[in-house]
């Protein structure tokens, strides 16, 4: 490709984008990361599991292996990047999750699998290894046993969950941890990331619980306060701090409610991953649901296929739940007005308040994606650049998708997409003055996405807010200060 037509074309979409001659909603034709429940059947009975079924058998219904291919045909079809296969519990049905994990890799796609890690065995860790899996979120209920088993109505599970993260580490496996913050174990969040440290779990995960929506008359046992929801977020901090372990939430938070961004600046990424238009689930009988904890349906994709069944959801990703307070705040975009099921769970609408919401004035500290000046010093210098290989691209209508890894997915402008591409095919580096020269902190948000990289740049970039998009911050190109 002709590298002068690319640079005048990054000029020139740059000063429409300045001039805001260019302002369209941008709509996805697809989602990026597909949640696909492979079976209903569990062996626990979690009391916040958000599954009606889950006081009946367990779940019956699974995928079939031809059903399972139809729908890696359409994931491949739409552009997916990444898959995470879960339940009901993945495990219960072993061999059509290797299955899945093999023929998704074999496609090109990433992937991932949820499971309450139980029902793991040695083998059953090597054989999924060698169908490409690498990472696996396992659940922590809570650091006292007896808790653990009431709240998953399953005797002995406590033992079951450490065994089983025992077992997948010592072979091989990634393993990250998933928990909930309720009133009851708030005060063994430290705690319990300290012995998952020391197991060797890479990520402690802790939120809120989003009471079930079949629960709304009911929900105090699920339902905790701002305060609480803080003190959540700071036990994760101070774990980060004592052990260096990766900490963050898998629940979206009002970025108002955290008000420091900088402190808390591990968890503005989040996000909603639904009304972003990243996220779209399907159940283990085709059935589908914009987010995983939402019982209204929007169609089978068995019967009319992955893109009209996204279509549908087009209420959750062209703002129509914002709510209405949010408006005027300049982070309105990254935070997408808190928790929409929450929202949903607390008020019956989906454009409600979410319960922890305060407002755009408690916003006291903004959140800066580039935190040290020397990589753009060292980018303005000359740094040599590359494309890694493992970075995909999606054309979209005005726009391109870049896939990082696995789910994390940024927008960027087709004109640098097609500058990047070329890059990457020919393997060759750049520096600044091909992308551009007053183009530095773009490269530096790439940089600190870890989208593109450099040899030539010393300093350790800390990707705090690890899925925040740039082009959603208040600023496109946020500076340092």
């Amino acid at each position: 490709m002709d590298k002068t037509f690319l640079l005048e074309r990054l000029g020139f979409n740059r000063m429409l984008a300045e001039n805001q001659l260019i302002k369209k909603e941008r709509i996805y034709s697809a989602p990026t990361c597909i949640n696909l429940e492979i079976t209903e059947a569990c062996n626990i009975k979690c009391r916040h599991c958000y599954n009606p079924w889950r006081e009946e058998s367990a779940g019956s219904n699974s995928l079939t292996k031809e059903k399972m291919d139809y729908l890696i045909d359409e994931f491949v079809a739409s552009g997916v990047f990444h898959v995470i296969l879960s339940g009901g519990e993945p495990f219960a049905k072993f061999n059509l999750l290797e299955y899945g994990i093999k023929r998704l890799v074999d496609e090109g796609l990433s992937v991932s699998c949820n499971s309450n890690i139980t029902m793991v065995t040695a083998e059953k860790i090597k054989r999924l290894q060698d169908a490409g899996l690498d990472h696996i979120l396992a659940s922590w209920y809570a650091l006292d046993p007896e808790e653990t088993d009431y709240i998953t109505a399953t005797e002995g599970s406590h033992q079951q969950v450490l065994e089983g993260i025992k077992i997948a580490i010592e072979n091989g496996m990634r393993v990250s941890v998933n928990t909930i913050c309720t009133n009851n174990n708030k005060d063994t969040i430290y705690k319990s990331g300290k012995l998952l440290h020391e197991l060797g779990v890479q990520q402690f995960i802790a939120h809120r619980v989003v009471p079930p929506a079949y629960d709304r008359d009911d929900d105090q046992e699920h339902r905790i306060n701002k305060e609480v929801s803080l003190f959540g977020l700071d036990e994760l901090l101070r774990l980060k701090e004592d052990t260096g372990m990766a900490v963050g939430t898998l629940i979206s938070y009002p970025l108002c409610l955290l008000g420091d961004l900088e402190k808390y600046a591990d968890f503005v990424g989040r996000g909603c991953p639904t009304q972003s238009s990243h996220r779209f689930n399907i159940n283990s009988s085709g059935q589908t649901h914009g987010c995983v904890m939402e019982d209204k349906e929007y169609g089978n994709v068995f019967d009319i296929g992955l893109k009209k069944a996204f279509a549908a959801t087009l209420p959750w990703r062209d703002k129509s739940y914002y709510y209405e307070g949010c408006k005027g705040c300049d982070y309105i975009d990254v935070c997408q007005t808190g928790c929409r099921m929450d929202a949903f769970a607390a008020t019956g609408k989906m454009d409600g308040k979410d319960p922890l919401f305060m407002g755009k004035e408690f916003i006291v500290k903004p959140f800066k994606h580039i935190q040290d000046p020397k990589v753009i010093e060292s980018i303005k210098n000359g740094a040599r650049i590359s494309v890694p290989d493992r970075i995909r691209f999606r054309k979209e209508d005005g726009f391109h998708l870049l896939n990082i890894r696995w789910a994390n997915t940024i927008e960027i402008e087709d004109d640098v997409a097609e500058f990047l591409k070329s890059y990457q095919k020919s393997g060759e580096t750049f520096t600044l003055k091909e992308f551009g020269e007053d183009r530095a902190i773009e490269l530096a948000n790439l940089i600190y996405k870890d989208a593109l990289v450099s040899e030539d740049i010393p300093v350790v970039v800390k990707k705090r807010g690890v899925s925040v998009d740039p082009a959603k911050l208040p600023k496109y190109f946020p500076t340092v200060t």
